[in-house]
């Protein structure tokens, strides 16, 4: 405990002395959430930016609103990558953010330095509503590298334990579950819920009722935590456990709410809209939509009506107070999405919730090869449970007429990231 205060102390201490942008963030970000105050006015502040300075937004200088600039992907911005760079920022230092294109497109994108510390502040205020600060001690899983992994001294004044996740086999299992036995100073983890997952059914295997009280939340990042894995999560740990909507082009999107279980969007930092699957058209409240955000910090490399590939449902306003836009549900991304017999489109919850009564399995991985056509590679199965047992159950998700095929293995890899793909989906419908 001391150790934790000592470096919250140290990390506020060092932002008074550069002038306090990190608190003043805080701050703004604090008070727009509770007051639900909209940000209209850097949203008009950002556009009139953009068009002076960004070359591939000079066209719509005599834009009337938002809807007149045209909505971007990751395929849009590489085609025209140098363009959307900020001229007002020729020749500083940025910060160069990669995703892993491990579920997508691989993508990068420029952060000035205000925008970085604004993303510090999000992750200080949407830690805090999950009981973690600045200085606590906590875990966070994914798979360490030359290329993503801390520097000791940054780990260190972090409080950070990098537990690398690229394997998940029962010595690595063991070895986390012995770390969060004896380190009673850990207060959070933070992880891919294919993680946890395991992690859980290892320890069922071996009888425990160890529940890490000292733990105060589990947050959970890049992955769709279900609800049948965070009510499992919860019992186990006895502690809050929420899942954040974050990705790398622009930092927290929304968090799980403790209480009720819905998003509450980081309305302070973006601007957000829902459009229809096919058309650039407002959906409903309760209706699948696209998500598309506006960055109102990245001065750099403006991302404007940024569609995020992630599939939403926006709910008509916050169940717990907040004075917030919520999402009932984080779907996913629209590539894992899959379709039955029928061509309906299925959320992967459809698969994800049906398997999880079979707590003997050590993986599952579902792909939908074509229409009709589907493959369940499972790892733990074997000696377990019957190949019929998963076709049936599959057939009366996906159709009496599905062509579902079991495909039993020892393991089943992750990608380089340590994201594992429960969800894959090589078949769209033609138009």
């Amino acid at each position: 405990m001391l150790a934790a205060r000592i470096r919250n102390w140290g990390f506020w201490t060092s932002d008074l002395l550069q002038g306090a942008p990190v608190r003043k963030h805080c701050e703004d970000i604090e008070a727009r959430l509770v007051s639900g105050n909209p940000s209209g006015e850097r949203l008009e502040a950002l556009l009139r930016y953009a068009v002076e300075h960004v070359p591939h937004y000079a066209p719509f200088r005599g834009f009337g609103s938002l809807q007149d600039f045209p909505v971007v992907d990751k395929t849009v911005i590489k085609a025209d990558y140098e363009a959307f760079h900020s001229d007002a920022f020729a020749g500083a230092h940025l910060h160069l953010l990669r995703t892993s294109g491990s579920t997508g497109i691989p993508f990068a994108v420029l952060q000035d330095e205000d925008k970085r510390r604004r993303v510090l502040a999000e992750m200080i205020c949407f830690g805090r509503r999950a009981q973690y600060h600045v200085g606590d001690r906590f875990v966070f899983t994914r798979a360490w590298n030359e290329h993503n992994r801390k520097r000791w001294d940054v780990a260190l004044r972090e409080n950070a334990i990098m537990f690398d996740v690229s394997s998940l086999d029962e010595a690595r299992l063991e070895s986390l579950r012995a770390l969060l036995r004896s380190d009673t100073g850990i207060r959070c983890i933070m992880g891919y819920p294919s993680t946890f997952e395991p992690l859980m059914q290892y320890m069922e295997r071996r009888g425990d009722d160890f529940e890490a009280a000292h733990l105060r939340s589990i947050i959970t990042i890049s992955e769709r935590l279900s609800d049948a894995t965070r009510k499992a999560l919860q019992e186990r740990f006895k502690c809050i456990v929420v899942s954040r909507y974050s990705n790398q082009e622009n930092g927290i999107l929304a968090q799980q709410c403790p209480e009720r279980g819905e998003f509450h969007l980081n309305t302070a930092s973006y601007f957000f809209e829902y459009l229809k699957l096919e058309e650039n058209l407002p959906a409903a409240p309760g209706e699948r939509a696209r998500m598309v955000v506006t960055d109102l910090f990245n001065r750099a490399m403006p991302l404007i009506r940024y569609d995020t590939g992630d599939i939403v449902v926006r709910q008509p306003s916050a169940a717990c107070g907040w004075a917030t836009d919520a999402l009932s549900s984080v779907e996913g991304r629209r590539m894992d999405f899959i379709y039955d017999t029928m061509d309906r489109l299925l959320s992967p919850a459809a698969v994800c919730n049906h398997l999880w009564p079979f707590t003997r399995l050590k993986q599952y991985q579902f792909i939908q090869e074509a229409k009709g056509r589907y493959e369940i590679v499972l790892n733990g199965a074997d000696g377990n449970y019957r190949d019929e047992q998963f076709v049936d159950l599959m057939r009366n998700v996906l159709g009496s007429d599905a062509d579902v095929r079991v495909t039993h293995v020892d393991r089943i890899p992750s990608h380089a990231s340590g994201k594992f793909m429960q969800i894959v989906s090589r078949y769209r419908p033609s138009a």
